[in-house]
């Protein structure tokens, strides 16, 4: 299991903040959702959170965020996550996304249904609600996204 502890030894901590240039704040983001997991955390506060909407979950801290992370690589590792359209404003951040991949891995749904993978590629668009602290880390990002969108996608090839 991967600690939060041991990536923040390893990691650059040159996220840049949100405000000196959101559109490459966006591309960076995008490239540690992407492949870069100890990147990642550093674009959070220490006890900053990460919400999925549509599944209903919740995320807290970097040992919770590196959990969601390695379940979104288990579901789809060929996950590629593409920030784009930035707003930034007195501490909110806004994004807008699409994430794509394989489904390699079950996704359970909120109501406890379990789809079995099958490799299908899926490709689903999302916003991104962000709030960030005086540092620019991200105190807390909530996703935006239509569930029901993806589940078609996937359902497609079975």
């Amino acid at each position: 299991m991967i600690n939060a502890a041991v990536y923040e030894r390893t990691i650059d901590m040159n996220a840049p903040p949100p405000t000196d240039d959101p559109t490459v704040y966006a591309e960076a983001y995008s490239t540690a959702w992407t492949n870069d997991p100890a990147g990642l955390l550093e674009f959070f506060a220490p006890s900053g959170s990460y919400t999925d909407m549509a599944m209903g979950t919740t995320y807290e801290g970097h040992d919770g965020i590196l959990h969601f992370h390695r379940w979104m690589l288990k579901f789809a590792p060929d996950s590629v996550i593409d920030f784009y359209a930035p707003a930034v404003r007195d501490g909110v951040l806004y994004l807008e996304w699409l994430w794509s991949g394989s489904f390699e891995g079950a996704l359970r749904l909120p109501d406890g249904a379990l789809i079995p993978s099958n490799g299908q590629k899926f490709e689903v668009p999302g916003i991104a609600a962000c709030r960030y602290d005086a540092d620019g880390k991200l105190t807390s990002h909530r996703d935006f996204w239509d569930a029901a969108q993806m589940v078609a996608q996937l359902r497609a090839a079975v």
